[in-house]
């Protein structure tokens, strides 16, 4: 209870003074309104309350008397003549009926039937008697009168109490009018009164605002001499003195600030990232280099350890955050360094302490040398592949040569020669691959562009793989639609489409299977190499395409080549203008799309 009195006046406290003047009126009118009202509509209930009893009591004992003749004399017609008199007469009449000293109904003025509920009800004992009742009808109060001392029986009157209610709300809506009207008057009264009180606070509550907009030279124009015409000259000659302070303030942060947005520029300009930590291994601050290094945002690197932006706690890094000195001589290392996505990436940190108002803060500079990282290994990768692409070759080349010479048997020796021959090719492909990389993509003076067919292309570079397909144990097979002409360098595009079958076969196991076939497009025609292979990943599908790559780079990977075939093969295809694509699932296969454009007027309906 007290908490919901003291939230209520708090409450009514955040009121202006006029509100609070105006409802205090309204609540005073209110409550002795409600106090008049309530009193009087007691006084007056129980006077006509006593009024009515009176009348009724009066027109009981008047029948009782005028009822004795008719009753002695068993004067029926006489006796109902007299009940239906009185009710008529009566408004506040709403029934009347005579029982006998045995308590049966002489006569009564009910339409319906005598009510069985009434009989015996509300005796003449002794006298008048009186009870009141709830009925449908509403209040009604039943008053007995005895007849000849009860001995002829009684009379009963039921008075209506429904005129006390009426006059008695009418009063009330009378009263409440008045009411109202006197809140209309007194709430101006009191709004107009409390404008006068309120008017001076109000100019200097204007004038603080206008203060704390920043127009220092602005005064309070209060003439009245009471307390509040002494608060306003308070308040003039306090303004004065703190537009004095503030301008001297303002000159002091402006001179700081503008060292301060020197400083950060040079260090939001800075592209390696740098951040300060506390004494306690916590960063205060961090430059947008390394929110981008550390792939995040402000709210999630302040405040962070910066332990936890690298994989392993590097021991000298923990002992130089704990020595507390400025005067340490500066950290150096390179360091793995995990963004709060789980990517790893490589860091060199170098950090110094600083010591400033009298704590010691580190500045780190944070440099990431990921890229760099990437292409020397790539480098590595690619010096290791292309040297033992080019060497296995070379090796079988020289053992079935050394072979052949020491055979007798002219069929073996011819056979370690054919063996020879293919090695040698193989070596011949790697160094075309090598060239087709070397001329770079702007070479489009080596194509030799003619009218040819799409099949005929696809003819080309079967013819190149004769006798390999079998060898391999794979099931390859053609699905060729109509044919159609494009303007292409046959070889080139042919070199190209041995790329994707090459590809294939090194991923497809044996008793795999391989569909090369065409689609044709109202734009041109798309040749697919579809495998039942290893398949790709969602990560290598992005780089499968760039010179060098491979999923597996290492030397000793399981499948062969040099990284160089599918990027040639983009290479060409995008000469043409045409386009490469692949659709892959891992363990499910791949498919290789190209689409080379139709011949100027020819349409899908073309054909060889």
């Amino acid at each position: 209870m007290d908490k919901i009195f003291n939230a209520s006046l708090s409450y009514f406290d955040n009121f202006s003074i006029r509100t609070k003047m105006t409802l205090t009126v309204v609540a005073i009118i209110l409550l002795l309104g409600i106090m008049m009202g309530s009193y009087l509509n007691v006084v007056q209930t129980n006077m006509m309350t006593a009024e009515l009893n009176e009348k009724g009591i009066s027109i009981t004992r008047n029948l009782a008397e005028n009822s004795v003749n008719p009753i002695l004399t068993d004067n029926q017609v006489r006796l109902q003549w007299l009940v239906e008199t009185i009710k008529e007469s009566e408004s506040e009449v709403v029934y009347v009926f005579i029982v006998d000293e045995y308590g049966d109904v002489l006569v009564h003025t009910f339409k319906g039937g005598f009510p069985a509920d009434l009989k015996g009800l509300n005796p003449a004992q002794g006298g008048t008697n009186d009870l009141l009742l709830d009925t449908e009808e509403g209040y009604i109060r039943d008053i007995s009168y005895p007849i000849m001392d009860g001995k002829a029986g009684e009379v009963h009157v039921g008075m209506s109490q429904a005129s006390i209610r009426s006059t008695v709300d009418k009063y009330t809506i009378s009263l409440g009018l008045f009411v109202l009207l006197l809140i209309l008057v007194g709430s101006n009264v009191a709004y107009f009164a409390g404008s006068v009180v309120s008017r001076p606070i109000m100019e200097l509550k204007s004038g603080v605002e206008t203060f704390g907009k920043g127009d220092f030279d602005h005064k309070v124009n209060i003439r009245s001499m009471n307390e509040i015409g002494q608060l306003a000259n308070s308040f003039n000659d306090m303004a004065e003195h703190i537009a004095y302070l503030i301008r001297e303030k303002e000159k002091a942060t402006k001179e700081v600030l503008d060292t301060r947005n020197y400083l950060i520029k040079i260090v939001s300009g800075s592209l390696d990232g740098i951040v300060v930590i506390d004494d306690a291994g916590k960063i205060e601050f961090a430059n947008q280099a390394f929110m981008q290094i550390a792939e995040s945002v402000k709210e999630e690197i302040i405040g962070h350890d910066l332990h936890s932006f690298f994989k392993e706690v590097d021991d000298g890094l923990r002992s130089f955050l704990g020595k507390h000195d400025s005067s340490t001589v500066a950290f150096i290392h390179e360091l793995a360094f995990l963004t709060p996505g789980g990517k790893m990436k490589s860091v060199i940190l170098s950090m110094g302490g600083v010591e400033y108002m009298n704590e010691i803060k580190y500045v780190a500079v944070v440099k990431d040398i990921s890229e760099i990282k990437k292409i020397e290994q790539m480098k590595r990768n690619i010096i290791a592949n292309i040297s033992h692409e080019l060497r296995t070759p070379l090796n079988i080349m020289k053992g079935y040569v050394e072979l052949s010479m020491e055979e007798q048997n002219a069929d073996k020796r011819i056979t370690y020669l054919h063996q020879s021959l293919k090695a040698l090719e193989k070596q011949n492909w790697m160094i075309q691959d090598l060239l087709e990389v070397a001329r770079g993509e702007s070479d489009l003076g080596g194509l030799d562009i003619v009218k040819t067919s799409i099949n005929s292309i696809i003819e080309i570079a079967f013819k190149s793989f004769s006798g390999k397909f079998e060898a391999s144990g794979i099931d390859v097979v053609k699905q060729l639609h109509n044919d159609v002409f494009v303007n292409a360098d046959p070889e080139k595009l042919a070199y190209a489409l041995t790329k994707l079958i090459d590809n294939s076969l090194k991923f497809t196991s044996k008793g795999g299977y391989i569909e090369i076939g065409t689609i044709l497009q109202e734009d041109g025609a798309v040749v697919y190499v579809k495998d039942t292979g290893t398949g790709i990943s969602g990560d290598d599908l992005e780089h499968i395409f760039e010179k060098f790559y491979q999923a597996d780079g290492s030397s000793t990977r399981r499948f062969g080549g040099n990284g160089l075939g599918l990027t040639i093969a983009k290479h060409i295809i995008e000469q043409h203008d045409g386009k490469l694509w692949v659709e892959s699932e891992p363990d499910k296969g791949s498919t290789f799309f190209f689409s080379i454009p139709h011949l100027k007027g020819q349409g899908v309906g073309a054909s060889a």
